[in-house]
């Protein structure tokens, strides 16, 4: 298929403006996790008497420790340990999107662009992105096909390891539940997601302090048309929901699922019950607070100062009231239900649900031109350059 002129390209994306490139102040606004990036210093600097903490009292160590609270160390650190690293077992192999034969497909069409930074020489993109038909999840046995997609965008030093894992390994556990997966399709989706953290921790061992993922699935079942969607972080899953005018047709978007941010109510009460600290960066020298909210292991904000309330990995974040369970939602296909847009926050910081429902019809005739689309919307509103991975998976159903 040949590419769209450029000025095709320019008119379905508008007139966009373009702010500078990315610099410090640029990355505490979209880094997913402060701590280890050689540009962030963190309060280290501050003065002893400055970033001092309160000393714990009797009292409050009690009942903290009643409400299940985990322990902190003298100087405010939670303690964990690690085991060591381990060879992961076998699990049933799934069926590549690319490998399924046009007849079992189910008449979709599935596209997946993955597009790393464009602001580090020799980045490793840290997005993984999974389209595939599940092991045993075939149909043979009446209940229709089911297939999984999914987008994992990693954090950390070794967030690519984690998102990799997390899209390899998560089909298998769908396959190796004591019943099929049909029996009860959302405790299937949620027991893959803790299967998959755990071998995660069990893969990376001491590596998976400061690193992580987040991930955002969706399970099709063909026989109900039925979207199961679970989600950590914030990654997203969108619809694109077309409805019928006498005159055109009218395109909006629907949101399959939830940024799971800090700040959310239930998220923060949570993350503070166990411990954390839930603020924006404070800069030393200004004094004002900058980026998203993120979570820390104390009023420091030194570690680990990650945006997300819920992930894949994150041990320093784990006992901190950071969790791996997703949330786990359902969504019954209709008529007006045209295609699916799954993709991590590279896409979605930048580009608008509504936006990006808009891209992907102009080129719905040419989905592989439709992610191109989206890939450049990004780098447009963006200098020019893109800031961060940009992983995006299209599923256009029949």
């Amino acid at each position: 298929v040949l590419l769209p002129p450029s000025d095709l390209l320019t008119q379905a994306l508008g007139g966009m403006p373009a702010p500078a490139k990315e610099n410090s102040q640029y990355l505490k606004q979209r880094a997913s996790v402060l701590f280890g990036r050689p540009s962030f210093k963190g309060s280290t600097g501050k003065s002893s008497a400055s970033s001092s903490v309160p000393e714990q009292s009797c009292f409050d160590g009690c009942f903290g420790a009643l409400l299940g609270f985990p322990p902190a160390s003298a100087n405010g650190n939670h303690n964990i340990v690690y085991g060591e690293k381990k060879t992961l077992g076998p699990l049933p192999i799934a069926k590549q999107w690319a490998d399924i034969p046009d007849e079992k497909r189910s008449g979709m069409c599935v596209e997946v662009s993955s597009c790393g930074k464009e602001t580090v020489d020799g980045w490793t993109n840290q997005d993984s992105a999974m389209a595939c038909l599940p092991h045993g999840c075939n149909g043979t046995d009446g209940t229709g096909r089911m297939y999984l997609f999914g987008v994992f965008d990693g954090h950390g030093k070794y967030g690519h390891e984690v998102s990799a894992s997390a899209s390899t390994r998560m089909p298998g556990h769908f396959s190796s539940q004591p019943e099929h997966p049909s029996k009860a399709p959302d405790k299937a989706l949620q027991d893959s997601f803790r299967r998959t953290d755990d071998d995660i921790y069990a893969q990376m061992g001491h590596d998976v302090e400061y690193s992580g993922s987040t991930g955002v699935v969706v399970l099709y079942e063909e026989g109900k048309k039925l979207l199961t969607i679970g989600n950590v972080g914030d990654s997203r899953a969108i619809l694109g929901q077309c409805s019928e005018d006498a005159r055109s047709p009218r395109w909006s978007a629907l949101p399959l699922s939830t940024d799971l941010k800090p700040d959310l109510p239930e998220e923060r009460e949570r993350i503070e019950l166990c411990g954390g600290v839930v603020t924006q960066f404070k800069d030393d020298e200004t004094g004002e607070e900058a980026g998203p909210f993120r979570v820390w292991d104390d009023i420091r904000q030194e570690k680990p100062g990650l945006a997300v309330s819920r992930s894949l990995g994150d041990g320093a974040s784990r006992i901190l009231g950071v969790i791996a369970e997703p949330v786990v939602t359902k969504h019954q296909l209709g008529p007006q239900d045209r295609f699916m847009i799954l993709a991590s926050d590279g896409l979605w910081d930048t580009v608008s649900n509504d936006e990006a429902v808009r891209i992907v019809v102009k080129f719905m005739h040419m989905p592989n031109i439709a992610l191109k689309a989206l890939t450049e919307a990004v780098r447009r509103q963006e200098g020019d350059t893109l800031v961060d991975d940009t992983t995006i998976v299209l599923v256009i159903f029949s």
